[in-house]
Protein backbone atom coordinates (compact mmCIF):
# COMPACT_ATOMS: atom_id res chain seq x y z
CA UNK A 1 0.00 0.00 0.00
CA UNK A 2 1.72 2.90 -1.40
CA UNK A 3 0.78 6.32 0.24
CA UNK A 4 3.42 9.43 -1.47
CA UNK A 5 1.59 11.77 1.41
CA UNK A 6 3.68 11.39 4.32
CA UNK A 7 6.86 11.62 2.16
CA UNK A 8 5.72 14.85 0.56
CA UNK A 9 4.72 16.44 3.59
CA UNK A 10 8.38 15.38 4.66
CA UNK A 11 9.90 16.83 1.82
CA UNK A 12 7.83 20.19 1.83
CA UNK A 13 9.27 20.15 5.67
CA UNK A 14 12.73 20.07 4.59
CA UNK A 15 11.90 23.09 1.88
CA UNK A 16 10.13 25.29 4.25
CA UNK A 17 7.02 24.95 2.18
CA UNK A 18 4.67 22.85 4.13
CA UNK A 19 1.82 23.25 6.42
CA UNK A 20 2.09 26.32 8.76
CA UNK A 21 -0.79 25.37 11.20
CA UNK A 22 -1.31 22.74 13.75
CA UNK A 23 -2.40 19.59 12.66
CA UNK A 24 -4.60 16.90 14.77
CA UNK A 25 -4.48 13.16 14.40
CA UNK A 26 -6.48 12.24 11.29
CA UNK A 27 -8.94 9.14 11.16
CA UNK A 28 -7.06 5.60 10.80
CA UNK A 29 -6.75 4.51 6.45
CA UNK A 30 -6.53 0.87 7.19
CA UNK A 31 -8.99 -1.87 6.69
CA UNK A 32 -9.87 -5.19 7.16
CA UNK A 33 -8.09 -6.42 4.20
CA UNK A 34 -5.11 -5.47 4.89
CA UNK A 35 -2.10 -7.60 6.12
CA UNK A 36 -0.61 -6.22 10.09
CA UNK A 37 2.88 -5.16 8.72
CA UNK A 38 0.80 -3.14 5.80
CA UNK A 39 -1.55 -2.03 8.70
CA UNK A 40 1.68 -1.01 10.94
CA UNK A 41 2.90 0.73 7.92
CA UNK A 42 -0.08 2.85 7.21
CA UNK A 43 -0.22 3.79 10.44
CA UNK A 44 3.26 4.69 10.91
CA UNK A 45 2.83 7.03 7.98
CA UNK A 46 -0.12 8.66 9.65
CA UNK A 47 2.00 9.12 12.95
CA UNK A 48 5.16 11.33 10.28
CA UNK A 49 2.07 13.07 8.73
CA UNK A 50 1.06 14.67 12.05
CA UNK A 51 4.14 15.36 13.21
CA UNK A 52 5.89 16.63 9.93
CA UNK A 53 2.85 19.12 9.93
CA UNK A 54 3.41 20.53 13.18
CA UNK A 55 7.16 20.73 12.43
CA UNK A 56 6.24 22.90 9.87
CA UNK A 57 4.09 24.67 12.41
CA UNK A 58 6.83 25.41 14.59
CA UNK A 59 9.59 26.42 12.03
CA UNK A 60 6.54 29.02 11.32
CA UNK A 61 6.62 30.82 14.95
CA UNK A 62 5.47 29.76 18.11
CA UNK A 63 2.33 27.81 18.37
CA UNK A 64 1.34 26.70 21.53
CA UNK A 65 -1.06 24.03 19.75
CA UNK A 66 1.49 23.05 17.17
CA UNK A 67 3.86 21.78 20.05
CA UNK A 68 1.34 20.27 21.96
CA UNK A 69 0.38 18.27 18.47
CA UNK A 70 3.77 17.70 17.88
CA UNK A 71 4.08 15.81 21.11
CA UNK A 72 0.98 13.98 20.63
CA UNK A 73 2.35 12.93 17.59
CA UNK A 74 5.71 11.49 18.79
CA UNK A 75 4.02 10.09 21.78
CA UNK A 76 1.50 8.03 19.25
CA UNK A 77 4.41 6.85 17.53
CA UNK A 78 6.08 5.70 20.72
CA UNK A 79 2.65 3.43 21.18
CA UNK A 80 2.73 2.55 17.64
CA UNK A 81 6.38 0.80 18.16
CA UNK A 82 6.39 -0.61 21.03
CA UNK A 83 2.88 -2.21 20.54
CA UNK A 84 4.04 -3.43 16.91
CA UNK A 85 7.61 -4.05 18.16
CA UNK A 86 6.25 -6.65 21.14
CA UNK A 87 3.58 -8.28 18.33
CA UNK A 88 6.01 -8.91 15.63
CA UNK A 89 9.12 -9.85 17.84
CA UNK A 90 11.25 -7.11 16.23
CA UNK A 91 13.27 -5.50 19.38
CA UNK A 92 15.19 -3.48 16.84
CA UNK A 93 11.88 -0.79 16.51
CA UNK A 94 12.31 -0.30 20.39
CA UNK A 95 15.73 1.68 19.41
CA UNK A 96 13.47 3.83 16.89
CA UNK A 97 10.75 4.27 20.09
CA UNK A 98 13.45 5.08 22.21
CA UNK A 99 14.54 8.17 19.99
CA UNK A 100 10.96 9.13 20.04
CA UNK A 101 10.78 9.31 23.61
CA UNK A 102 14.03 11.70 23.97
CA UNK A 103 12.96 14.11 21.19
CA UNK A 104 9.68 14.65 23.47
CA UNK A 105 11.16 14.61 26.81
CA UNK A 106 12.82 17.75 25.01
CA UNK A 107 9.49 19.36 24.41
CA UNK A 108 8.15 18.47 27.60
CA UNK A 109 9.66 21.74 29.54
CA UNK A 110 8.10 23.88 27.39
CA UNK A 111 4.71 22.19 26.85
CA UNK A 112 4.69 22.22 30.77
CA UNK A 113 4.90 25.93 31.09
CA UNK A 114 2.47 26.60 28.13
CA UNK A 115 -0.44 24.77 30.06
CA UNK A 116 1.30 26.47 33.24
CA UNK A 117 0.72 29.69 32.53
CA UNK A 118 -2.56 29.30 30.43
CA UNK A 119 -4.45 27.41 32.49
CA UNK A 120 -3.59 27.18 36.00
CA UNK A 121 -1.72 29.72 36.83
CA UNK A 122 -4.16 33.03 37.99
CA UNK A 123 -4.01 35.68 39.91
CA UNK A 124 -5.46 36.61 43.38
CA UNK A 125 -7.98 39.16 43.64
CA UNK A 126 -6.15 41.25 46.51
CA UNK A 127 -3.91 43.78 45.48
CA UNK A 128 -1.22 42.67 47.90
CA UNK A 129 -0.83 39.84 46.52
CA UNK A 130 -1.58 40.69 42.95
CA UNK A 131 2.23 42.49 42.87
CA UNK A 132 3.56 39.14 43.84
CA UNK A 133 1.59 37.31 41.59
CA UNK A 134 2.45 39.11 38.37
CA UNK A 135 6.28 39.01 39.39
CA UNK A 136 5.67 35.02 39.67
CA UNK A 137 4.40 35.21 35.95
CA UNK A 138 7.10 37.03 35.03
CA UNK A 139 9.42 34.88 35.83
CA UNK A 140 8.23 31.46 34.75
CA UNK A 141 7.26 33.61 31.28
CA UNK A 142 10.84 33.95 31.29
CA UNK A 143 11.68 30.22 32.06
CA UNK A 144 8.85 29.30 29.13
CA UNK A 145 11.15 31.47 26.59
CA UNK A 146 14.22 29.69 27.53
CA UNK A 147 12.48 26.46 27.18
CA UNK A 148 10.53 27.47 24.06
CA UNK A 149 14.74 28.01 22.57
CA UNK A 150 15.29 24.45 23.42
CA UNK A 151 12.72 23.07 22.33
CA UNK A 152 12.84 25.30 18.58
CA UNK A 153 16.23 24.24 18.59
CA UNK A 154 15.47 20.55 18.93
CA UNK A 155 13.33 20.61 16.23
CA UNK A 156 15.33 22.00 13.95
CA UNK A 157 18.28 19.75 14.59
CA UNK A 158 20.38 16.98 13.03
CA UNK A 159 18.75 14.61 16.05
CA UNK A 160 15.00 15.22 14.59
CA UNK A 161 15.93 15.37 10.71
CA UNK A 162 17.46 12.18 11.09
CA UNK A 163 14.53 10.52 13.08
CA UNK A 164 12.01 11.73 10.74
CA UNK A 165 14.37 10.25 7.88
CA UNK A 166 14.34 7.35 9.28
CA UNK A 167 10.60 6.85 10.71
CA UNK A 168 9.82 7.63 6.57
CA UNK A 169 12.01 5.16 5.74
CA UNK A 170 10.32 2.56 7.86
CA UNK A 171 6.62 3.57 6.60
CA UNK A 172 7.75 3.16 3.38
CA UNK A 173 10.09 -0.16 3.60
CA UNK A 174 9.21 -3.50 2.48
CA UNK A 175 11.15 -5.95 5.57
CA UNK A 176 8.94 -8.82 6.44
CA UNK A 177 7.71 -8.14 10.02
CA UNK A 178 4.39 -9.90 10.99
CA UNK A 179 4.41 -13.26 11.88
CA UNK A 180 1.14 -14.15 11.93
CA UNK A 181 -0.82 -12.93 9.34
CA UNK A 182 -4.20 -13.22 10.35
CA UNK A 183 -5.04 -9.28 11.30
CA UNK A 184 -8.21 -10.29 13.59
CA UNK A 185 -5.90 -12.09 15.54
CA UNK A 186 -2.95 -9.56 15.98
CA UNK A 187 -5.40 -6.69 16.42
CA UNK A 188 -7.00 -8.25 19.29
CA UNK A 189 -3.80 -9.79 20.77
CA UNK A 190 -2.40 -5.96 20.38
CA UNK A 191 -5.94 -4.57 22.46
CA UNK A 192 -5.74 -7.20 24.54
CA UNK A 193 -2.17 -6.22 25.73
CA UNK A 194 -3.04 -3.04 26.60
CA UNK A 195 -6.36 -3.33 28.33
CA UNK A 196 -4.42 -5.86 30.18
CA UNK A 197 -1.84 -3.93 31.46
CA UNK A 198 -4.62 -0.82 32.09
CA UNK A 199 -6.39 -3.62 34.56
CA UNK A 200 -3.30 -4.07 36.20
CA UNK A 201 -2.45 -0.26 36.63
CA UNK A 202 -6.08 0.63 37.96
CA UNK A 203 -5.79 -2.41 41.01
CA UNK A 204 -2.84 -0.63 42.05
CA UNK A 205 -4.29 2.72 41.97
CA UNK A 206 -6.84 1.96 44.37
CA UNK A 207 -4.65 3.38 47.02
CA UNK A 208 -4.57 6.83 45.56
CA UNK A 209 -1.16 6.98 45.46
CA UNK A 210 0.01 9.82 42.85
CA UNK A 211 3.03 7.25 41.36
CA UNK A 212 -0.03 4.37 40.92
CA UNK A 213 -2.14 7.08 39.01
CA UNK A 214 -0.04 8.36 37.00
CA UNK A 215 0.82 4.81 35.53
CA UNK A 216 -3.27 4.32 35.53
CA UNK A 217 -3.19 7.22 33.27
CA UNK A 218 -0.08 6.37 31.08
CA UNK A 219 -1.56 2.95 29.76
CA UNK A 220 -4.49 4.45 29.66
CA UNK A 221 -3.83 6.80 27.21
CA UNK A 222 -1.59 3.67 25.41
CA UNK A 223 -4.56 1.90 24.91
CA UNK A 224 -6.76 4.55 23.83
CA UNK A 225 -4.06 5.07 20.99
CA UNK A 226 -4.12 1.74 19.89
CA UNK A 227 -7.69 1.61 19.65
CA UNK A 228 -7.61 4.63 17.58
CA UNK A 229 -5.03 2.99 15.35
CA UNK A 230 -7.32 -0.12 15.11
CA UNK A 231 -11.05 1.45 14.95
CA UNK A 232 -11.40 0.86 11.53
CA UNK A 233 -11.57 -2.81 11.95
CA UNK A 234 -14.14 -3.04 14.46
CA UNK A 235 -18.05 -1.58 14.23
CA UNK A 236 -18.07 2.35 14.46
CA UNK A 237 -20.76 3.22 17.55
CA UNK A 238 -18.89 0.38 19.77
CA UNK A 239 -15.38 1.70 19.18
CA UNK A 240 -17.00 5.72 19.68
CA UNK A 241 -18.35 4.77 22.84
CA UNK A 242 -15.51 2.74 24.59
CA UNK A 243 -13.36 5.78 23.05
CA UNK A 244 -15.57 8.26 24.55
CA UNK A 245 -15.49 6.65 28.36
CA UNK A 246 -12.10 6.26 28.00
CA UNK A 247 -11.29 9.89 27.14
CA UNK A 248 -13.63 11.00 30.38
CA UNK A 249 -10.99 8.86 32.68
CA UNK A 250 -8.18 10.56 30.96
CA UNK A 251 -9.49 13.98 31.65
CA UNK A 252 -9.87 13.14 35.68
CA UNK A 253 -6.87 11.35 35.81
CA UNK A 254 -4.98 14.40 33.62
CA UNK A 255 -6.29 16.73 36.21
CA UNK A 256 -4.24 15.19 38.99
CA UNK A 257 -1.26 15.22 36.74
CA UNK A 258 -1.73 18.53 36.21
CA UNK A 259 -1.09 19.09 39.84
CA UNK A 260 1.84 17.36 39.93
CA UNK A 261 3.42 19.43 37.63
CA UNK A 262 2.54 22.37 39.31
CA UNK A 263 4.41 20.71 41.91
CA UNK A 264 7.42 20.24 39.91
CA UNK A 265 7.17 23.17 38.17
CA UNK A 266 7.31 25.26 41.60
CA UNK A 267 10.46 23.18 42.35
CA UNK A 268 12.18 24.09 39.32
CA UNK A 269 11.72 27.88 39.74
CA UNK A 270 13.03 27.34 43.39
CA UNK A 271 16.01 25.99 42.53
CA UNK A 272 16.99 29.19 39.80
CA UNK A 273 20.56 30.35 40.20
CA UNK A 274 21.63 32.84 42.77
CA UNK A 275 21.38 35.70 40.17
CA UNK A 276 17.87 35.32 39.79
CA UNK A 277 17.24 35.02 43.73
CA UNK A 278 13.44 34.96 43.85
CA UNK A 279 11.94 37.42 45.97
CA UNK A 280 10.10 36.45 49.08
CA UNK A 281 6.36 37.55 48.13
CA UNK A 282 7.42 35.47 44.92
CA UNK A 283 8.33 32.06 47.12
CA UNK A 284 4.88 33.14 49.27
CA UNK A 285 2.75 33.07 45.98
CA UNK A 286 4.68 29.80 44.76
CA UNK A 287 3.66 28.50 48.19
CA UNK A 288 -0.05 29.24 47.46
CA UNK A 289 -0.38 28.30 43.94
CA UNK A 290 1.24 24.91 44.58
CA UNK A 291 -1.23 24.40 48.02
CA UNK A 292 -4.40 25.25 46.55
CA UNK A 293 -3.78 22.55 43.88
CA UNK A 294 -2.55 20.61 46.43
CA UNK A 295 -5.83 20.51 48.29
CA UNK A 296 -7.68 20.05 45.32
CA UNK A 297 -6.18 16.13 45.20
CA UNK A 298 -8.04 14.26 47.02
CA UNK A 299 -11.42 15.14 45.63
CA UNK A 300 -9.72 14.62 41.74
CA UNK A 301 -8.34 11.52 42.71
CA UNK A 302 -11.77 10.23 44.58
CA UNK A 303 -13.58 11.36 40.97
CA UNK A 304 -11.20 9.49 39.02
CA UNK A 305 -11.06 6.01 41.26
CA UNK A 306 -14.96 6.29 40.84
CA UNK A 307 -14.68 6.49 36.83
CA UNK A 308 -12.04 3.92 36.54
CA UNK A 309 -14.66 1.68 38.16
CA UNK A 310 -17.57 2.38 35.84
CA UNK A 311 -14.60 2.40 32.90
CA UNK A 312 -13.29 -1.26 34.33
CA UNK A 313 -17.36 -2.62 33.54
CA UNK A 314 -17.51 -1.08 30.06
CA UNK A 315 -17.19 -4.15 27.59
CA UNK A 316 -13.98 -4.03 25.48
CA UNK A 317 -15.51 -3.16 21.52
CA UNK A 318 -12.93 -6.22 20.03
CA UNK A 319 -14.46 -8.64 22.20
Amino acid sequence: MDDPRPASIHSLVRKGLGPAQPVKAGPARINRTMRPEDVFRATLSDCLAQLTANVATLRAGRSVEGLHQLRVALRRLEVLLKAFGEEFQQAWLGELRGRAKILCSRLGPARDLDVFLTELLEAPAEERERDAFLNLRARMEDMRDRAWKEATESVAGADFALFTEDVAALAHSRLPLARDTKLSRVARRLLDRQQARALKRGRKAQDADEVHLHRLRIALKKLRYTAEFLAPLYPKRKVKQYVRELRGLQEHLGAINDIAHVRATMATLLREPESKRIAPGERFAAGLVAGWYRAQRPHIAKQALRRWKRFSKVKPFWI
